[in-house]
């Protein structure tokens, strides 16, 4: 009898119970195939860092899907869904890019799968508030997003600049902000190699050559760590930095010099150096090695080129290096340089 009953209770127990927990385990966990994305609304946060990338902030978004593309994040749209409706913001500084898409019934991405091959996301958080499903897509690194509309789904894309271009270079200007680097007869270091720089970056962007970046589009400071950080999401092919030289002692030296940290590459810096020189009526000085190149399979460590652009100790190269037409006529050549490289 006393078996009966503690059986007896056993099963109430079981048929009271089990539907609550089936209920907080379906209605807990978001449907995506072998992923388990918690249904949290949690701070994400941003580590911005102080860095301006040469590169639409925009992204793109295209009808329908070509067969062969490899899609990263597919979220699936119930028919009530007004895609036009449909927000998408990205924090590139956070790899970070958020999807709010309206909808009325928030169990819809508990009945129905996400798909995808993850390529890219570190990590996905779902939320829902105010009538809107919220997706925080997290990527390991920098990646260039595409968003394919297609039939009640959303595909996100997500490639890098070298698979996108088969190359990535950046160009580095030197100092900025408060930090004029080398001054003399009025002209200012950061001013000269950032007008070069947005040359070059001008010039990409009129042939529409992808893969070209910028570590800084207006007078600003930009720190060393966050060149190296920039480095590391962009792991670039060659990372180009331009000087302005200086000689107080004489204030008669001048010429066009370059520096690199990979032996291999000093006779293509070479040339680079001497067509400058031609094409701007400058000395050409020559090129060293002067800092080894790293092998460190925790960072990236790209070819570096440093440009010395000329002497503005000397008043005849500043002048020179303060005219209008000297940024075009040396961004012409670093842009041809590197699509050569490239080639």
């Amino acid at each position: 009898m006393r078996r009966n009953r503690l059986l007896l209770i056993t099963v109430i127990a079981f048929v009271i119970y089990m539907p609550v927990m089936i209920f907080f385990f379906v209605f807990n966990t978001i449907y995506a195939g072998n992923w388990n994305l918690e249904d949290v609304a949690e701070d994400i946060g941003s580590d911005a860092v102080n860095m301006t990338l040469n590169v639409e902030s925009n992204i793109q978004v295209v009808d329908g899907l070509e067969e062969g593309i490899a899609v990263s994040l597919g979220i699936p749209l119930d028919y009530e869904t007004d895609t036009d409706k449909i927000e998408i913001i990205e924090d590139k500084a956070a790899s970070l890019i958020t999807i709010k898409i309206p909808t009325e019934d928030k169990n819809f991405y508990y009945r129905n799968e996400l798909t995808g091959s993850q390529k890219g996301i570190d990590s996905v958080i779902f939320d829902y508030s105010e009538k809107n499903a919220e997706f925080s897509v997290k990527t390991d690194g920098y990646y260039i997003p595409v968003v394919h509309m297609i039939p009640r789904q959303l595909c996100l894309e997500l490639n890098t600049p070298k698979e996108l271009y088969g190359h990535v270079y950046v160009i580095d200007a030197s100092h900025g902000g408060e930090d004029i680097g080398n001054s003399a007869y009025g002209v200012n270091e950061k001013d000269v190699t950032l007008n070069i720089a947005g040359e070059v970056s001008d010039i990409a962007e009129s042939l529409g050559t992808g893969g070209v970046y910028l570590t800084r589009s207006s007078d600003e400071a930009i720190s060393d760590v966050d060149r190296t950080k920039l480095i590391e999401l962009l792991r670039p092919d060659i990372y180009v930095t331009l000087h302005v030289d200086a000689d107080r002692n004489t204030r008669v030296t001048n010429g066009v010099r370059g520096v690199t940290n990979d032996q291999s590459g000093i006779n293509d810096l070479r040339a680079l150096v001497a067509v400058i020189a031609r094409e701007t009526g400058q000395k050409d000085i020559g090129v060293t090695v002067e800092k080894a190149k790293q092998e460190d399979e925790k960072s990236h460590s790209p070819r570096e080129a440093d440009i010395y652009l000329g002497y503005v100790t000397n008043k005849a190269e500043a002048m020179k290096m303060n005219e209008d037409t000297y940024a075009k006529t040396v961004a012409k050549v670093i842009y041809s340089w590197l699509m050569q490289e490239h080639k």
